[in-house]
């Protein structure tokens, strides 16, 4: 008999990719662009949290090789967010950062006479989701006499996918197979063992929805 087996990944973090931040140098460029960009604000009780908001992000910009105002990217504001997230930054609080974060890299670019949007349309607070662990969920093909079978083989070809993944992964990430989260009989048997029927990403908050489903179903069987 055939099965789909539904499998749940997680992709997570080992360690930041600027490992001391604070050791980083920031051109004088770079500080006068955030004294400049500060200047017209007028509320003092939280300007120096913003100064030290904003040095760090161009911190964080220098160190991924950032040399000119222009080169700073959408990309550095989500990786510097990430940096963030990874040493206990609230959600909450990234949230209240995101406007001034956005309007900073939108300065640097006018400062460097460069056109266009650097957000190019895109949504921090949604990608703000991101930032956490990442986890996939794919449907694979199984083949068994019996659904135990198969949530055995499921359980197999989940922990060889798992080392597929990590062996392609940036090193300071880590894949692992969470668990199988069903197993349905599959009447087409066209297709071989271990084929991928369906894939997708999910934030943290999708897969924990998943977990609780996983959960239920391993007590089952238990």
């Amino acid at each position: 008999m055939w099965f789909t087996a539904a499998l749940l990944f997680r992709n997570y973090r080992l360690e930041p990719e600027v490992l001391d931040l604070e050791a980083i140098d920031v051109p004088q460029v770079f500080q006068q662009a955030v004294q400049k960009f500060l200047q017209p604000l007028r509320r003092p009780h939280w300007l120096w949290e913003s100064e030290r908001l904003l040095i760090n992000f161009c911190r964080y910009a220098v160190a991924k090789r950032v040399k000119e105002l222009g080169d700073c990217r959408y990309e550095h504001l989500l990786g510097f967010w990430e940096h963030r997230r990874f040493h206990g930054v609230s959600q909450q609080r990234l949230k209240h950062e995101a406007d001034i974060l956005a309007a900073f890299l939108k300065f640097l670019w006018q400062l460097a006479g460069k056109e266009g949007d650097p957000l190019d349309g895109e949504n921090l607070i949604e990608d703000l989701e991101w930032l956490d662990d990442w986890f996939e969920e794919i449907l694979v093909l199984v083949e068994a006499e019996s659904e135990k079978e198969a949530w055995q083989k499921a359980e197999a070809i989940g922990e060889r996918i798992a080392v597929e993944y990590q062996r392609d992964a940036n090193p300071n990430t880590r894949w692992e197979f969470v668990g199988v989260l069903s197993v349905q009989e599959f009447l087409d048997e066209t297709l071989k063992e271990g084929a991928e029927l369906f894939a997708r990403f999910l934030t943290a908050k999708e897969a924990r929805k998943l977990l609780r489903t996983y959960r239920r179903a391993t007590s089952a069987k238990r």
